[in-house]
């Protein structure tokens, strides 16, 4: 019977199924001891290649057949600090350090030490480094000293980078700008509600000045520690807020081409702080000369030719100003913009002390080249009031029929489009131009700033901020005594009145423009304005009469709907 059963077994079909793929090592079954050592020999080994991600990758099978090998935390902890993951490294080799103390009898590994050492050293804390390896020296001595000796002779160069009698001054003007930033951040105020919500976080607003001294300072760190590898830095600085590089609707690669530009731009900057940290600037650039009277005399003659090149820039901006004043361009605008608000903001009064002259000199030609486009025109087609008052201003009469014009045979299909390229401007513009008048420090520029803002509302059709825009920009005008950008702002305001047929408020403000064009004794404004007040006027009469005339008609047909009341009742 049994022989029949063991003939039937063995002709019987065995499982469909696919063997696993193992490797050579995993056929024979090794304990977890040995696939431990094995996991930890292979990562050293691709290590040694240079294959991090791999060999961590082993080390991390290793340590999960076998937590508490202390020898696969050392070589773990050795491998991220060759990664530059130095706090990582130090909470591996801390572990097994402290797993080696917990032994009975309590085992001192002179090598575990320096590994903790030199993951304090690379993680930036050198006042741990020195009482560790002065703990080490206690310990040890004869030849396993010596590696902590040496260790301490480089730590003593670093104090010296930093804390050194030639590096007093930086230290102290270091030390005062930290505690004039610290003064002068908003102390924190608990409010008295009880609600547990959301806070708002405040948007920061850094001005132009800063923004191109952050982007300079980022600039000159990376080079002092990386040489000619900034550029590479500075790219990849760029690659990580790039849309096109890493695009919202690819879902997996976008992904992981973020986590690897983040762990590449972490792992560089990690490795310029601890240069940073082992020999600040402020000593790194002392070193570079051999006394300081050379180095200070490097820093006056830096300073007096960039005072020099820009005194050069400014006189060839004015004179592409004046250029383009006769030539009548009509780029003026968009060439002063570009200037002064990439260009002038950056400059400190350090480098610029004729900043304030200078400013005024170019918003002033800005505006005395505005007041000449104001001008009587030879010859206005237009023979009706209000849209006289528009050929006057120059601005686009609604009335035309050009833009209902239809081709024949032509299929006119609506599209709708998903964004306004009008508004979109707009949006830019008003922007830009409101986050200078965060950082205007004239009030001339301020007006120029403000008349801008209402201009692009008027063009925009938001007539009352507008109005009040040019409101605001005739205030800063006044504060600073200039009739021209007062004039201007007037200007604006009875552009929107006349758009909006306010006739009554336009002649008082063509009243006030008037005096203005007097007080700068220029002929052709005080004609300009004459002509304007006059067709003003006439628009005025026009309303009078239109209305007179419709109130007479509706008495005239209220009366004789009185009168065929009468009728009827006399008939009935």
């Amino acid at each position: 019977m049994s022989t029949r059963l063991s003939v039937s077994e063995s002709l019987q079909v065995p499982a469909a199924a696919v063997k696993p793929h193992l490797r050579p090592w995993e056929i024979a079954a090794w304990s977890p001891d040995r696939q431990a050592s094995i996991h930890s020999d292979w990562g050293m080994f691709f290590s040694r290649q240079r294959r991090f991600s791999t060999a961590l990758g082993y080390v991390d099978n290793s340590l999960d057949l076998e937590p508490f090998n202390a020898r696969a935390l050392v070589r773990r902890s050795q491998l991220k600090r060759t990664m530059g993951l130095a706090p990582e490294a130090l909470k591996d080799c801390a572990k097994a350090e402290d797993l080696l103390l917990r032994r009975q009898p309590p085992v001192i590994s002179p090598h575990i030490s320096l590994e903790v050492s030199d993951a304090l050293y690379e993680s930036n804390r050198l006042e741990d480094t020195k009482m560790k390896l002065h703990g080490h020296l206690r310990r040890f001595s004869s030849v396993q000293a010596i590696a902590a000796a040496k260790r301490l002779n480089v730590l003593g160069e670093n104090y010296h980078d930093v804390l050194s009698d030639e590096t007093t001054i930086p230290v102290q003007r270091m030390v005062k700008r930290m505690m004039d930033r610290l003064a002068n951040q908003p102390k924190e105020v608990k409010d008295t509600c009880d609600v547990v919500s959301i806070t708002e976080k405040e948007e920061r607003h850094l001005s132009p000045l800063e923004k191109a001294r952050r982007d300079r300072y980022f600039k000159i760190y990376s080079a002092t520690y990386l040489n000619k590898a900034w550029v590479d830095v500075e790219f990849l600085k760029k690659l990580r807020s790039d849309p096109n590089v890493h695009p919202e609707h690819w879902k997996e690669s976008s992904v992981h081409l973020k986590k690897l530009l983040e762990s590449n731009y972490k792992s560089a900057r990690t490795l310029t702080k601890m240069l940073h940290t082992r020999c600040p600037m402020y000593a790194l650039h002392q070193q570079k000369y051999p006394n300081e009277a050379l180095y200070n005399k490097q820093k006056d003659e830096n300073l007096y030719r960039i005072q020099h090149q820009t005194r050069r820039n400014i006189y060839k901006i004015l004179r592409t100003i004046r250029l383009l004043i006769r030539a009548g361009e009509l780029d003026l605008t968009v060439f002063i913009e570009g200037v002064m608000g990439d260009y002038v903001t950056t400059k400190t009064q350090r480098l610029m002390p004729w900043k304030f002259e200078f400013t005024n000199e170019v918003y002033n030609y800005l505006g005395l080249a505005r007041i000449n486009e104001y001008k009587t025109p030879s010859k206005i087609s237009v023979q009706q009031g209000r849209q006289r008052l528009l050929a006057l201003f120059r601005l686009p009469n609604k009335n035309t029929k050009a833009e209902n014009t239809k081709r024949p045979n032509t299929l006119n299909i609506p599209r709708s489009d998903t964004t306004d390229p009008k508004a979109e401007k707009f949006m830019k513009q008003a922007a830009r131009l409101e986050n200078r008048m965060r950082f205007a420090e004239y009030p001339l520029e301020r007006a120029y700033l403000l008349h801008e803002l209402a201009q692009a509302h008027l063009e925009y059709n938001s007539f009352d901020a507008a109005c009040s825009m040019a409101r605001r920009a005739l205030d800063e005008a006044d504060q600073c005594n200039s009739d021209v950008w007062s004039f201007l702002s007037l200007m604006v305001i009875c552009k929107s009145h006349a758009i909006l047929g306010k006739v009554e408020r336009l002649k008082d403000t063509l009243a006030e423009a008037l005096s203005l064009a007097k007080k700068m004794k220029n002929l052709n404004l005080c004609l300009f304005i004459e002509i304007c007040i006059r067709v003003n006027l006439e628009e005025m009469d026009l309303k009078r009469l239109t209305s007179i005339e419709w109130g007479s008609k509706r008495h005239r047909s209220s009366g004789l709907l009185l009168t065929e009341g009468e009728d009827r009742d006399q008939i009935a």
